[in-house]
C-alpha cells in the first residue's frame, strides 16, 4: 500500500474509533470520512462496507492495546501505564462493537493474555496492585472508562475525566492489608 493510502487508512480508523465512541456501533460513514479529512470515496476504497470497517476498527484497537501492553512493561507502574494508554487508543469501542461483530478476537486474546499477566505480576511485586486483581478486572475497567459519559462534555474534557477516574480506581486497587474480595461468578464466566 502506498504511504499516502496507508496514512488515509490510519486516519479513517482513528476517526471511526472516535465516532463510534461518541455515537455507537452504527456510525454514519460520512461522519467518519469528514472526521478523517477525506472524501467518502476514500473510505469506500479502504472499507467497501460497514462490516469490513467495523472489523478493521476492532483489529486496529486490539493491536493498539497489545502495543500499549508491550510498552507498559518498561514502566515503573506498568498497569497504570497500560490502562491510560489503552483508554487513549479507544479500547472501549470493543464494548460497542462486540454485539454487532461475529469475531471473538481469539488471536488477539492469545497475544495479550500473557502480557496482561506480566503487567499484573509486576504491579503486585511493586505494591501498585493488590494480589486479588485479575486481568479481567483491568480489562473491564479500561472498557468502562473508555466510554464517553454522554453528558455534553467535550471529547477533551471527557477524556481528562476518564484519566482522573482511572487514577482514582487504580489507587483503590493498590496493595493493602484488606482481605481479598470475593470474585463474582461473572468473572469466571466471562473469562472461561
Amino acid at each position: 500500500m502506498r504511504a499516502d493510502a496507508q496514512r488515509n487508512r490510519q486516519r479513517l480508523l482513528r476517526a471511526a474509533v472516535e465516532v463510534i465512541l461518541e455515537g455507537g456501533a452504527e456510525p454514519p460513514l460520512d461522519a467518519i470520512a469528514r472526521r478523517a479529512g477525506v472524501g467518502i470515496g476514500t473510505l469506500y476504497r479502504h472499507f467497501p462496507d460497514r462490516p469490513q470497517l467495523l472489523e478493521a476498527v476492532a483489529d486496529h484497537v486490539l493491536d493498539g492495546a497489545i502495543d500499549a501492553a508491550e510498552a507498559a512493561l518498561a514502566s515503573d507502574d506498568p498497569v497504570r501505564a497500560y490502562v491510560h494508554a489503552a483508554v487513549e487508543r479507544g479500547v472501549g469501542v470493543l464494548n460497542l462493537l462486540h454485539p454487532v461483530l461475529d469475531g471473538d478476537w481469539g488471536a488477539h486474546r492469545t497475544r495479550i493474555a500473557p502480557l496482561l499477566e506480566q503487567l499484573l505480576e509486576r504491579g503486585r511485586r511493586s505494591g501498585h496492585l493488590r494480589g486479588d486483581v485479575r486481568a479481567i478486572d483491568v480489562v473491564a475497567a479500561v472498557i468502562r472508562f473508555s466510554r464517553p459519559l454522554g453528558v455534553g462534555l467535550s471529547p477533551e474534557d471527557d477524556r481528562a475525566l476518564a484519566h482522573r477516574h482511572l487514577d482514582l480506581h487504580l489507587d483503590g486497587l493498590a496493595a493493602t492489608d484488606a482481605p481479598p474480595l470475593p470474585a463474582p461468578a461473572v468473572l469466571d464466566r466471562w473469562t472461561g
